[in-house]
């Protein structure tokens, strides 16, 4: 069996040490497909680069509803 995470952030910065090794686990884990959610610009901008990466991860690029006054 295939998993889909539809909502993930793996661009925070806490996974710079070791996003590729996590990234590696969860597809060996049959999480076959992700959806990296961007916050804000700077996330978006690390969803999608994230994206070109990783063949099994999507992106989304957004602002969240706390920081639209920024």
């Amino acid at each position: 069996m295939e998993f889909f995470d539809s909502h993930a952030h793996y661009n925070d910065e806490k996974f710079n040490y070791d996003r590729d090794d996590i990234l590696k686990r969860v597809y060996q884990e049959n999480i076959t497909h992700i959806v990296v959610a961007g916050y804000d610009i700077n996330s978006s901008k690390n969803a999608v680069k994230i994206a070109n990466e990783y063949n099994f991860i999507y992106s989304t690029c957004g602002i969240s509803p706390n920081d639209i006054r920024k």
